[in-house]
């Protein structure tokens, strides 16, 4: 993904720029802003972009001047200017200087979309021409084939693309499969290269495969090895292909493997399709503890799945005494019971267990004066399997448990003070600043106090707290995300959005898909 920087003295346009396109659809990820022209040079020494959008009249240093600088560092890196003013000598000299285009503020959404499109060809373009070994050309290859894959390129475009680089688009059946594997802890690319996996399951399917059939295998999502199946016909067979990808990976790496096909489909167009029907079974179902499993038809499965009783709530009264009395032992065996047991040779549908993990968790934290919810949410995003699960519920509880086995702390009087004032008070302004005026204490002397004794900052309290309750609100009622924002005390939606997703290791919206209220 290519990296994106703006830099604007106009907060309001800054805050803008970050919501104005679906900047992810294009590729392009938001490396940061400055609100002049020297902070961004000092920024992009450090971090060079790909991309950089830049009012043209700035303190400290213009962005005409912005741009020749940073062109400096990377030749590579290209340039959109804003300005509210038309001026010709401006769009003369940032021509010479090579930009993409010269905006005026405020800022036409359909000619700045265009703009970026036009600059994703112009990469694209440069991409080809620069990449002519084996191994950059399949670089370009995927990276065609996954913004295919996620809709992102239109058909007119992929077409010229797939000639190019030798993507089959004129046999009679397209199907796709996804390979998936499983590593609850790190990610497997942090142990093994996905290209390579993915050359070499390209490899066996071509064996595999009659000679007027093609496979192309390449890394998609997270830990999955995607597949494209060209077919001369819905008789051809995949099935032994995948079966032999899967035995081959989990050989050679040592993790479970499992294995989804989506349904065959009538000529290219089908593919994508076909593709995130995959995508979205895999995010919708919790693996089987057994490697090995190929699921050949998705719709079918779902079928079966309705015959299945449906997972009962945990028992949360005696789960929450187990947790009280620091019946380590036991909460282990209750985790592992509730996620564990019963039918473990088929996937199961993950939102049910999602949902009995998360209420369990919340339990626990609960219990504690300063709870970190990014160990709750931001993990479940990796755990695939029911064990992952069960475990994850354990290691929260067993550290609160530790936690708690420290000795009890009493606080002083300012510090509880202040633990008060937050309690009752996080909706509104809280600060060191006016806190030490109700306490008749210095801010500075008070925020060391508050350090000390509770172990973090009073702004990650308060935080910390803020987010708490907004979890609460999030989860267990229908109101909108703006207004639980302005309930706990952040009235700029856009900085809730960063707070939340930083003290709970995910964004609001991510928290509400996982747990489907009843």
């Amino acid at each position: 993904m290519r990296k994106l920087f703006f830099a604007d003295d106009e907060p309001l346009i800054v805050q803008g720029l970050y919501n104005l396109l679906p900047w992810e659809q294009f590729d392009l990820q938001i490396a940061g802003s400055a609100r002049n022209g020297l902070e961004a040079l000092e920024k992009l020494k450090e971090e060079p972009v790909d991309l950089l959008i830049t009012d043209i009249m700035m303190p400290e240093m213009t962005g005409l001047e912005l741009l020749r600088r940073v062109k400096l560092l990377n030749p590579r890196t290209k340039f959109i200017i804003l300005s509210g003013y038309d001026e010709f000598k401006y769009v003369k000299e940032g021509i010479l200087l090579g930009i993409e285009n010269y905006l005026l503020k405020p800022i036409n959404i359909d000619e700045l979309e265009a703009t970026i499109k036009h600059t994703l060809r112009d990469w694209e373009r440069e991409e080809i021409s620069r990449f002519r070994l084996d191994e950059d050309w399949k670089i370009l290859r995927n990276n065609i084939l996954h913004r295919w894959t996620n809709g992102n390129i239109d058909n007119k475009e992929f077409r010229e693309r797939a000639r190019m680089l030798g993507i089959p688009i004129d046999h009679e059946v397209y199907r796709s499969a996804a390979l998936r594997i499983v590593t609850e802890n790190e990610p497997a690319f942090q142990f093994y290269r996905l290209p390579g996996l993915a050359e070499e399951c390209e490899r066996i399917g071509t064996e595999e495969l009659p000679e007027n059939c093609e496979v192309i295998a390449f890394p998609g999502d997270g830990d999955e090895i995607t597949l494209l199946f060209a077919l001369s016909g819905n008789e051809v067979k995949v099935l032994p292909a995948l079966r032999r990808m899967s035995e081959w990976i989990a050989g050679f790496t040592g993790f479970r493997v499992w294995c989804a096909a989506g349904h065959p489909e009538e000529l290219y167009q089908g593919y994508p399709a076909s593709a995130r029907a995959v995508q979205a079974w895999y995010q919708a179902h919790l693996m089987n503890e057994q490697p090995g499993v190929i699921v050949d038809d998705l719709a079918a499965y779902a079928f079966r799945e309705e015959e299945r009783p449906a997972l009962q709530e945990p028992a949360m009264d005696r789960f929450v005494k187990l947790l009280a009395e620091g019946r380590r032992d036991e909460i282990d065996e209750f985790a592992d019971l509730f996620f564990v047991r019963g039918d473990s040779a088929h996937p199961v549908p993950r939102q049910p267990y999602f949902n009995a993990a998360i209420q369990l968790m919340l339990a626990v934290k609960e219990m504690e004066k300063q709870p970190d919810y990014s160990e709750v949410f931001a993990a479940l995003f990796r755990i695939q399997t029911r064990t992952g699960l069960a475990s994850q519920v354990k290691r929260v509880a067993g550290g609160m448990l530790d936690s708690q086995s420290d000795a009890v702390r009493e606080y002083s009087t300012h510090v509880a003070a202040m633990l008060e004032q937050v309690k009752e008070h996080y909706s509104r302004e809280l600060s060191l600043k006016t806190l030490s005026q109700k306490l008749h204490m210095h801010p500075n002397y008070l925020g060391q106090l508050f350090q000390q004794e509770m172990g973090t900052s009073f702004s990650d309290y308060v935080n910390q707290y803020r987010v708490e309750r907004a979890t609460h609100l999030l989860l267990h009622t229908d109101r909108k995300t703006a207004e639980i924002a302005q309930e706990v005390g952040y009235w700029d939606s856009s900085y809730f959005y960063r707070t939340f997703k930083k003290y709970a290791g995910v964004s609001p919206t991510e928290l509400r898909s996982m747990y489907i209220k009843r």
